[in-house]
């Protein structure tokens, strides 16, 4: 017998406890409910929140923006403060263009990796 994962579609939703734009802090890690990530680091420069995002099996940086920055990308209900992160570059990665290749931001991932572990959560959404 062949079995079938049904998955139920999901709705995002709004969070009334979700903490507002002008309370969020640059460079903090959040604690967040959003369609593909746990936890971000908000970035005050586009209120967006990045975090590490599982599609497909592969792991990577992503960004998801603050829900009251509206629709259609306003994804990410920030629930709670967790750390101040020490990497200064938030960015998802950068392009060498010499090279012609993309480089991952390994820090910023590992240190979002690393905090999930202490808190035993997945840095990702499932």
């Amino acid at each position: 017998m062949r079995w079938r994962i049904i998955r139920r579609k999901t709705t995002m939703r709004e969070h009334p406890e979700r903490i507002p734009i002008p309370d969020c802090q640059h460079g903090f890690l959040y604690r967040i409910y959003s369609r593909n990530l746990n936890l971000g680091v908000y970035r005050e420069d586009d209120k967006g929140f990045v975090g590490i995002r599982l599609k497909m099996g592969h792991r990577y940086l992503f960004t998801e923006f603050h829900w009251d920055t509206g629709p259609p990308f306003g994804t990410a209900n920030p629930l709670e403060l967790i750390a101040k992160c020490p990497i200064d570059d938030l960015t998802e990665g950068h392009i060498d263009q010499a090279a012609k290749q993309y480089h991952e931001n390994q820090r910023l991932f590992q240190w979002i990796d690393e905090q999930a572990a202490i808190l035993g959560i997945t840095p990702e959404s499932e």
